[in-house]
């Protein structure tokens, strides 16, 4: 088979995934948007979705592909639900109310478990009543398992676009960063206890970085004072934290929903895996994890944590090509003639586009049509 036949066949196998990666995100979002947009900012969006895939599958770079859809659906949202905060002129022209907030449920979850129990034994329970949809729509995060912080999450695309920007971290993680790593599952239990115990989303009023809304905060000075405190606190890690480190420090350290994932993500088969054989342990792997989840010694072996989001940087950085992604950490049983075009990557790949593609169809196609507004003027 010469080159020009192999380049061919390449071209429309990623033709075909992108097509199948269009089609679902276009359904869908053109479900949920149609309603109050036009199609035409969906089949937008829907085209960008796929020409990713399209991308990933033709060069096999995940990473980088992967970060230019998620920084792209985080600035969506940005620009729909937050940048009213700072003027008027970005003041949401349709989908008004913020889709269900994942990080601020995982942590409020034994509230919605008290809740649903005592409209089951009051007899008002419904199955899609507004309770029962948004523990559904947690539970839908364990789609992609811990692929979600780095395919999905709107809070998640900043972290990880500021992380990318400094050519070299002016503050180098060190031993700390290894061992401050189980922070996210502290808070994650504190505040399931502090939100049950108060009956109120206590993460949303104290550490959310984009709840600085008058209809969060307390009545009283003292208290108020502490809160915006504790949020500057966030929105610090949140921005400053990656341009510092070229870490994603508010996911890695504070966002409880991190820890939510590193859990219940064990339930999701996709996994990036060691090929210890390839491994020669030159460390390039550990400074590239954006989530510190890789530990390694010098001349040792590379090891990858709960806390791996499956972002594929490792994939990248790794000389020997020593990581891959697997299903149960195996690769697939697949004949050699379709290992090429059908394995663990590209199904991971596919079901963490897809639905990211889906969920930020709440918002995406909604920023396509402000953005025109505004530049209609």
């Amino acid at each position: 088979m010469n080159e020009t036949t192999s380049g061919r066949e390449s071209a429309l196998a990623a033709g075909l995934f992108g097509l199948l990666v269009f089609l679902p995100v276009f359904f869908l979002s053109g479900t949920v948007a149609a309603r109050e947009i036009s199609r035409y900012y969906s089949l937008a969006w829907s085209l960008f979705t796929a020409g990713i895939g399209f991308a990933i599958f033709r060069t096999g770079r995940v990473s980088f592909y992967r970060r230019l859809f998620f920084c792209a659906s985080a600035l969506a949202f940005l620009v729909h639900f937050k940048f009213s905060l700072f003027s008027k002129m970005f003041e949401a022209s349709c989908f008004r109310e913020a889709p269900f907030c994942h990080i601020a449920m995982a942590p409020y979850f034994l509230n919605y478990l008290s809740q649903q129990y005592l409209a089951l034994v009051s007899g008002d329970w419904r199955l899609w009543g507004p309770l029962t949809l948004g523990a559904a729509w947690l539970f839908v995060t364990l789609a992609i398992g811990r692929g979600w912080c780095s395919w999905a999450c709107f809070y998640g695309g900043i972290d990880d676009g500021l992380s990318a920007l400094p050519r070299r971290a002016l503050i180098k993680p060190g031993k700390w960063s290894f061992a401050l790593r189980h922070l996210p599952a502290v808070l994650l239990v504190f505040l399931l206890g502090a939100s049950f115990a108060y009956l109120l989303p206590v993460f949303c009023l104290w550490l959310c970085p984009f709840k600085l809304s008058g209809a969060f905060l307390a009545a009283e000075a003292g208290v108020r004072r502490a809160q915006y405190a504790l949020m500057a606190a966030a929105i610090a890690a949140l921005v400053l934290g990656p341009l510092l480190t070229k870490r994603r420090i508010f996911c890695s350290y504070l966002c409880p929903f991190a820890a939510w994932q590193a859990f219940w993500g064990r339930l999701n088969p996709f996994r990036i895996t060691v090929d210890h054989s390839r491994c020669g342990g030159c460390l390039a792997c550990v400074p590239a994890c954006p989530m510190t989840a890789i530990k390694c010694e010098p001349g040792g072996k590379a090891a990858v944590s709960a806390y791996c989001n499956l972002c594929g940087e490792c994939l990248d950085k790794c000389p020997g090509g020593g990581f891959r992604y697997t299903v149960l950490g195996a690769d697939l049983p697949v004949p050699a003639a379709l290992a090429r075009r059908l394995n663990a990557r590209v199904l991971f790949v596919y079901s963490a586009l897809t639905l990211g593609g889906v969920f930020a169809s709440l918002w995406a196609p909604a920023a396509l049509r402000d953005i025109f507004k505004l530049a209609a003027g």
